[in-house]
């Protein structure tokens, strides 16, 4: 992985003046190190992983690790893979973490540029070094952050059966998050976006949005409901939701924020 490293700073040192093509993303932010962290990076490489590290399938489930700094000091490693949430204190470097399941870690910033965060993080005896990718993502609000505890509270499944307004508001949920999740594409003006290892069920197109087959459903999805019924019953909501007409921006050529404004319009037809 080091040669790889070494290129990726060669690559940045050639490629850091460069400008974004829109002002989506403002432009006194890209150098500032603090607002490039705020965003959701993919692992791309790494030494001596976890394996909470390892991209694999498992069961069918896609599992694709990576880690997201919020602007409120939460932090989210892993929203594709095996997650965990925790607080972290930055002085400098050195990010101190601090986790929901009481353990700690500790990052140390090796690069940070728009492209790349190469990182080596030691938890208890455990070093690792762990190369990312930019999404190009930006949530200047932490309330409109996909990944913030609120937002991705939809994803944990239920330890009852849910009443079905309890489903509704799941669904619901669903549909904000994937709003957000495509709303920070937008305003970091990526010209791509990854869905692996997320709970998606849609398929997403220039001009409209469908769903996955109900035989065919992402076990991620299903897992984030009580049980396969109760899944069943939430894929149908949407699916009747789907169904509705939307007011779909025709002059629009790019279906990231062709499909963002539609969710929102979505949200209020369910």
């Amino acid at each position: 992985m080091r040669k790889l490293v070494f290129l990726l700073i060669v690559i940045a040192s050639c490629t850091s003046s460069e400008e974004k093509k829109t002002d989506i993303f403002p432009a006194e932010s890209r150098n500032d190190t603090a607002s490039l962290l705020h965003q959701y990076w993919i692992l791309e490489d790494a030494d001596h992983p976890l394996g909470r590290d390892v991209i694999n399938k498992q069961d069918n489930k896609d599992f694709l690790p990576g880690i997201v700094f919020m602007n409120n000091g939460g932090i989210l490693e892993n929203p594709g893979g095996i997650t965990y949430r925790g607080t972290y204190q930055r002085n400098g470097d050195d990010i101190t973490v601090t986790y929901e399941n009481g353990g700690s870690g500790n990052y140390t910033i090796q690069i940070l540029n728009k492209d790349t965060l190469y990182m080596v993080r030691k938890i208890g005896a455990d070093v690792s070094e762990l190369l990312y990718r930019a999404t190009d993502t930006w949530w200047p609000a932490d309330s409109t952050n996909p990944f913030s505890k609120e937002n991705f509270a939809w994803t944990i499944k239920p330890t009852h059966s849910e009443s079905k307004e309890e489903i509704r508001q799941r669904c619901l949920n669903c549909i904000r998050f994937y709003q957000f999740y495509l709303d920070g594409f937008v305003r970091g003006d990526a010209n791509k976006i990854n869905f692996v290892g997320l709970p998606n069920i849609f398929n997403w197109y220039s001009g409209g949005i469908g769903l996955q087959s109900d035989k065919n459903l992402n076990p991620k999805w299903v897992d984030c409901f009580f049980n396969a019924d109760q899944a069943f019953e939430g894929y149908t909501m949407i699916r009747h939701a789907i169904l509705k007409k939307y007011k779909w921006d025709t002059e629009e050529t790019n279906w990231i924020p062709q499909s963002a404004k539609v969710l929102r319009q979505m949200r209020d037809s369910l």
